[in-house]
């Protein structure tokens, strides 16, 4: 076991013990779980997939059985106390950025925050939607009719005052728009993402879609 620098306040947390010399080692074998949880989520797992996998895997929890929970996946990718023993600060901070990227909480008129859609890992418009205005990656959402609509990130977080030229698109057209584009007869998963790079949405809402350059390639020929 690696001892571990610096100091360490309070219960010890998943990935180390302490020594009765109250001495701060790595416990390896739960440190390759923290780095396999954090490789997992970066690769676009969900919290629920990776909880899963290792109840699955019969890999012990924090609490000590063998069920993970969404809840225990979730605390222990936002614990900055793996810096730098178990993860590195890059991968660390990917994570981070993933998890706001994953976030679907949008303010309401009264400050209360709610959910507006539940984030799909496996949801192939999830990247490939970018503002034009910002740059910033579009949210999946769903309004209050039940209508699912993607939205600039920037705008759910900071209002549409601010990210005015930000327009939602409907993810009907969405769909509609890229089976024209790859002339699909039905939507394709795969074949989206083996085609397209990102779609800008201009702030009148025309989608411009930047293809793979192996597919460019394959038009070519």
């Amino acid at each position: 076991m690696r001892a571990v620098q610096g100091i360490f306040y309070g219960r010890i947390c998943y990935g180390y013990i302490r020594e009765q010399s109250g001495q701060v080692l790595v416990d390896e074998q739960q440190a390759t779980t923290v780095v396999m949880i954090f490789d997992r989520y970066l690769r676009g797992d969900s919290l629920a997939g990776i909880a899963d996998f290792l109840s699955r895997q019969r890999i012990q929890s924090p609490s000590g059985n063998m069920q993970w929970t969404r809840a225990a996946i979730d605390k222990l990718l936002s614990n900055p106390k793996y810096v730098p023993h178990i993860v590195s600060p890059e991968k660390f901070l990917k994570v981070q950025e993933e998890k706001i990227k994953r976030s679907n909480q949008e303010m309401s008129g009264d400050g209360i925050q709610r959910k507006a859609t539940r984030y799909s890992s496996k949801n192939v418009l999830s990247g490939l939607l970018v503002c034009g205005e910002c740059g910033v990656d579009y949210r999946r959402i769903t309004r209050p009719t039940g209508e699912v609509v993607w939205r600039c990130a920037n705008r759910v977080e900071h209002g549409h005052d601010i990210y005015r030229y930000s327009p939602s698109i409907p993810e009907a057209d969405v769909i509609d728009f890229i089976c024209r584009l790859l002339d699909l007869e039905q939507f394709d998963p795969p074949s989206v993402k083996d085609s397209l790079e990102t779609i800008s949405i201009n702030r009148k809402g025309k989608m411009i879609p930047k293809f793979k350059p192996i597919y460019n390639l394959s038009i070519a020929l």
